[in-house]
């Protein structure tokens, strides 16, 4: 019996609409190298859902529940609001960020009902700036939170009478801030470009050695860190125009211990 999923990754920046079908290509072929152990397993793409722009696909074959288990493990499924526990950790992308002044909210693809995941400005306090009365937009400015960096998030509150969530950043987040304030190194966090072509630009423009790592931590969100000395914004001028229509941050610990001072 086939399996189907609804996978969490968001698909945006098409420019036009002949590059849909190769989108869907691209990402079929991605799909399949993450599960190139299962040769026997059939994954397809059924549709781009229009309301939240994340694929539905379906995982045909001998061996499709480990298939599908894999699938849940490196890419990430969506979850129905009431299988989501408190204590637990869930991947997601900072969305409208900004655009309210009590907190950011993350969209770690909860439906039925849909909900996003509140990271309260407190708790950003607490976290980022050791509970300094700091307004969101300077936390914000400081560590260049944009539309769709992704952070891991702890689940602190369930309020099911309100359909809501609280919640706090995950330890797999903190470290990689600890590991740039601590180092004084930089990163850049991209968006809306698959890891490939990030690198393949980083390379164009001749700033491969500058490049200590690139991680993806969505199809199209990566985060790069840079060798000691490196500065993150005379990267992102450089390969800015061979990357159109993806949004790009500077993440410099110079900044973020500001917050701590």
């Amino acid at each position: 019996m086939a399996k189907q999923l609804v996978l969490t990754d968001r698909i945006y920046n098409i420019l036009k609409e002949n590059n849909r079908t190769q989108v869907i290509l691209k990402y079929e072929k991605y799909l399949k190298k993450v599960l190139e152990g299962f040769p026997k397993t059939r994954v397809e793409i059924k549709k781009l859902r229009k309301f939240d722009s994340r694929f539905e696909v379906i995982i045909t074959g001998p061996e499709e529940v480990f298939a599908s288990n894999i699938l849940k493990k490196k890419v990430g499924i969506i979850n129905d609001f009431n299988a989501i526990e408190v204590g637990k950790i869930y991947n997601g992308n900072m969305v409208n960020v900004g655009k309210v002044g009590f907190g950011i909210f993350v969209d770690c693809g909860i439906f039925n009902p849909p909900a996003d995941v509140l990271l309260s400005l407190n708790t950003l306090r607490t976290q980022l700036c050791k509970d300094a009365k700091i307004s969101l937009k300077k936390i914000i400015d400081a560590y260049e939170f944009v539309d769709h960096f992704p952070v891991s998030i702890k689940i602190i509150e369930k309020d099911e009478e309100k359909q809501q969530f609280s919640g706090e950043l995950a330890d797999q987040t903190l470290s990689l801030f600890e590991r740039i304030k601590n180092e004084s190194i930089e990163g850049i966090f991209i968006s809306g470009t698959t890891k490939n072509q990030f690198k393949k630009s980083i390379e164009k423009k001749g700033h491969f050695r500058d490049v200590i790592s690139v991680k993806r931590f969505g199809y199209l969100e990566h985060i790069a860190l840079l060798k000691e000395g490196t500065e993150a914004p005379g990267i992102i001028a450089n390969i800015g125009k061979d990357l159109t229509g993806c949004k790009m941050s500077a993440i410099r610990p110079k900044r973020i211990k500001e917050l701590e001072i």
